[in-house]
Order: structure tokens, then sequence, then C-alpha cells
């Protein structure tokens, strides 16, 4: 089974931050595949759908983005088996909006989600990171990340998504991105 874990905070406050990107995707695919949702403790999760012959689901996280591994441990813990693979999407300041890539492993880089799910599981897990771009100063990151997508950001974001929905085997399944983005 392969799982995307879709990170956001849940609060309507949050919807439409930079920092949903990943709970954005999230939900655009699970309308785009008319995927149910089923509610769970710190996490809604999808019935399956098949990629190539592979089991998937989408999981939208329901805690906040600090408190990400909370909801990945109990998907793992109750939801998934030993050789099923997670892929978390997030936002991604270091690429500019518009821009995905794809890593296995690895740190953080700062990341508060992300490390909130390395230190409940480790860092063995996919990653597909999703660009929101930089404000270009460190003491405006936190207002960026927290502020809402304006009109032409979110247009390039959703091009973006459809893109990804339509290479969802090559990116998921294969783990290869040549020749994509906007």
């Amino acid at each position: 089974m392969l799982t995307l874990f879709c990170l956001g905070n849940p609060t309507i406050k949050h919807k439409n931050n930079r920092h949903n990107a990943g709970l954005l995707l999230g939900e655009f695919l699970v309308d785009k595949l008319e995927l149910k949702l089923k509610k769970f403790k710190n996490f809604k999760l999808t019935n399956t759908f098949h990629l190539d012959g592979h089991q998937c689901q989408i999981a939208l996280s329901e805690n906040y983005m600090n408190e990400s591994g909370n909801g990945i441990l109990s998907l793992k813990t109750n939801k998934l088996g030993k050789s099923d693979e997670i892929f978390v999407l997030y936002d991604e300041l270091d690429l500019d909006l518009g821009e995905i890539k794809i890593k296995y492993g690895g740190g953080n880089a700062g990341h508060n989600g992300l490390r909130s799910i390395s230190s409940k599981i480790g860092d063995n897990y996919w990653k597909l990171r999703i660009g929101i771009s930089h404000p270009g100063e460190k003491d405006k990151v936190t207002r960026h990340v927290l502020g809402n997508f304006k009109v032409e950001e979110k247009k390039k974001l959703f091009l973006l998504f459809e893109v990804i929905y339509l290479n969802l085997s090559q990116i998921f399944v294969s783990k290869h991105l040549s020749n994509l983005g906007i």
C-alpha cells in the first residue's frame, strides 16, 4: 500500500495558507479521483484506489503542522503494514512556486511538520516537496508560510496540481519527475 500523507493546518483560518500546500493538493486529488474520506482521530483517510496495479490511499492530516508526527504515527500504527510506503506531501520554501521535487529520507531542513514526523517514525519515508517560494529574508518566513496564497499564486498552484494529477503514476509509483512542472 502506498499512502500519500498531506500536511497542513486543519482550521478554516489556515485553509489557503502557503503552509497548507500539501493539504490543498490532497484535497484536490480526493476530489479529482472522487474518493470518499473517513475521519479518524488524527487524520482523514480515503478508500483505496489503484495506480499501475499498486494500491494507494490518501490521508489528510488533522493535526497542526508542528504536531504532524502524531497523525502519521497513528496512521502507521493502526492502518499500515510494515512494508507499506508513505509519501509526505508538504510545502517547501526552497523551491519556487510551481516546482516539485521528490526526495527519500534525509533531514527536515527546518520544516516543523517534518521534524515532528521524524521524531515519531524516523526519516525513512518519501517526500513530495511543493514549492511555495522563499520571501527573501529569514525574518519574513513565518508571515510568508502562514500567509494566504495570492490569486495568481493560487492559479499557478492549481495548475501544478493538475499536472501532478495527470502524472500520478509517474510521480508516486515510478518516483520520477523528469519533464514535469509548470
